[in-house]
């Protein structure tokens, strides 16, 4: 299902424990400490309760303090590993830095371009010469957000995914939707093609020459 990140307020989103990572109902509780057995909550400090693994996530205003983990999307699990490491260092900074984040997953896709037969030199004419064999409008319009959004990152004055949280976790889902496209499925429909009788491949092969 459709990765729902952690969030302050919301009632539902995959737990950010790792040893559990459902996506299930979250229990909001105030923070509260104690003196003299009068309690007095905590400003701006909240808990949430997971109804799955019963573990507790400790939220400042809208940060996740505890437990630390990057709140973007984990990576496609076909994602290439030289891509990988790219991703994983922005999941990394995502939660302090998220400008830093988007130029990191720029660089992922321009390494994902040279996976796809590209130069790499260029990611704007990689794109177009992915779009000359026929790449499909939505996932050069993914690749092209990705890297427009990326490069505005060290550019004063243009767009800032600070401006739009939103717009920082769209981008871990269209790499992963590149990645699905391009990778995945490309691999698994080639896996179905290969268990055909061998007979019925080669009439295939006749007819497409």
């Amino acid at each position: 299902m459709k990765y729902s990140p952690p969030e302050r307020g919301k009632t539902a989103f995959h737990c950010p424990h790792t040893s559990c990572g459902t996506y299930a109902k979250q229990t909001w509780y105030p923070a509260c400490w104690t003196l003299g057995g009068n309690f007095t909550q905590v400003r701006d400090l909240g808990l949430a309760v997971c109804d799955h693994c019963s573990k507790y996530s400790v939220w400042l205003d809208q940060k996740l303090l505890f437990p630390v983990i990057s709140t973007a999307p984990p990576p496609h699990p076909e994602i290439p590993e030289p891509i990988k490491a790219d991703y994983e260092e922005a999941r990394a900074v995502f939660q302090d830095s998220s400008r830093s984040s988007a130029a990191l997953l720029r660089l992922a896709i321009q390494k994902l371009c040279v996976e796809l037969g590209q130069p790499g030199k260029n990611l704007n004419d990689d794109i177009g010469q992915l779009v000359e064999k026929g790449l499909p409008i939505q996932i050069q319009r993914s690749l092209d957000i990705v890297r427009v959004v990326g490069n505005n990152q060290v550019h004063p004055g243009m767009l800032d995914v600070r401006d739009d949280p939103p717009m920082a976790v769209l981008l871990f889902e269209l790499v992963n939707i590149i990645v699905e496209d391009r990778i995945a499925r490309p691999k698994q429909i080639e896996a179905l093609y290969a268990r055909l009788p061998e007979g019925a491949r080669k009439q295939i092969e006749k007819r497409d020459t």
